[in-house]
């Protein structure tokens, strides 16, 4: 708690020693929060307006390539079209990392909701937009009975399609990926579950992994940005949650995040 003293008065004994002092606190913790939400704010709308130009100028990049690549191909040799194969995939990949920043910043758009959420309406939001990675993983998605809770549909959907994204992105090549969500009450909070049979983290990533451009793995054969998770994480803070991994390098893992209930 930050307290701030006003009109403090020290009462004295015989000897002028001061024994006590007479005055008001006043807590200034949720000035500080809303203060610290304002700048918040403040610097995300001034990271969406300097990201759009290069978002601008890589789609541009990405269209001109494409058109060189469709109505050029024949004019150039093999060693041109593989340059411009390569910068089309650089624009592609450019594009995704802007995309994704730019979810990042504007987590903190939406007011904090006064109607409740339904958890499996917000699953099934979710599983409609990976419907095609889950469709070419072949993964097997259960779920639990799950809640409704009073925060932004939009933000409960954004989490569990990462997690659940990236669940089936790291899925093992030994085993059908098999995802499962559920959620537990506990002293005024909803904690859900995504586990998984993947490839597992090892404990020295356990904490990293939720910072900016941090990806569980760091060879070329996962494809990502490197920023879902800390999108997870954002959100869940602004909820004054936590989220969590409980991990074991090639057995599963199993994703937490506490929200009100």
């Amino acid at each position: 708690m930050a307290l701030v003293c006003r009109a403090c008065v020290p009462v004295r004994d015989a000897e002028g020693a001061i024994v006590k002092w007479f005055g008001t606190c006043t807590d200034i913790d949720e000035q500080k929060q809303v203060q610290d939400e304002l700048r918040r704010a403040n610097e995300d709308l001034e990271a969406v307006r300097i990201l759009r130009e290069p978002r601008s100028a890589g789609a541009s990049v990405k269209i001109y390539s494409e058109l060189l690549a469709k109505r050029h191909a024949g004019a150039i040799g093999e060693e041109a079209r593989q340059f411009v194969t390569n910068v089309c995939n650089g624009a592609t990949r450019m594009e995704m990392l802007i995309r994704d920043l730019l979810a990042y910043t504007q987590v903190t758009k939406f007011e904090l909701p006064l109607e409740t959420t339904d958890a499996s309406e917000a699953l099934n939001g979710a599983l409609a937009n990976l419907a095609s990675a889950v469709s070419e993983s072949g993964a097997i998605i259960g779920a639990d009975p799950l809640p409704s809770l009073p925060v932004h549909g939009m933000h409960l959907q954004q989490v569990l399609r990462n997690l659940i994204g990236n669940a089936t992105k790291y899925r093992s090549p030994e085993r059908t990926p098999t995802i499962h969500v559920a959620a537990e009450r506990r002293s005024g909070q909803w904690v859900f579950t995504v586990s998984d049979n993947g490839i597992g983290i090892d404990p020295e990533y356990k904490e990293k992994i939720f910072g900016h451009f941090k990806r569980l793995d760091t060879g070329d054969r996962y494809s990502g940005t490197g920023i879902g998770l800390a999108i997870c994480h954002r959100i869940v803070d602004r909820y004054h949650g936590r989220i969590w991994v409980e991990s074991e390098a090639g057995r599963g893992s199993a994703f937490r995040f506490e929200l009100p209930a």
